[in-house]
């Protein structure tokens, strides 16, 4: 199930590198993503993970 978030409303965990075969942990969220509207896909069930794709990737969590 795929479903949309504005950037204001999720925890960034970490940036997918292009090659995606790393990622780079995130100290802070990116001030240039509040404003985007992501693409969300399931990562983690049991951890409340996603992917967050739109120009860039994002590991990300739900804000409570």
């Amino acid at each position: 199930m795929c479903r949309s978030k504005l950037g204001s409303e999720l925890l960034f965990i970490s940036k997918i590198n292009r090659d995606g075969k790393s990622v780079d942990i995130l100290s802070k969220t990116p001030k240039s993503e509040l404003q985007t509207v992501f693409k969300l896909t399931s990562l983690s069930l049991s951890n409340e993970t996603f992917i967050a794709s739109e120009f860039n990737s994002y590991v990300v969590k739900i804000k409570p």
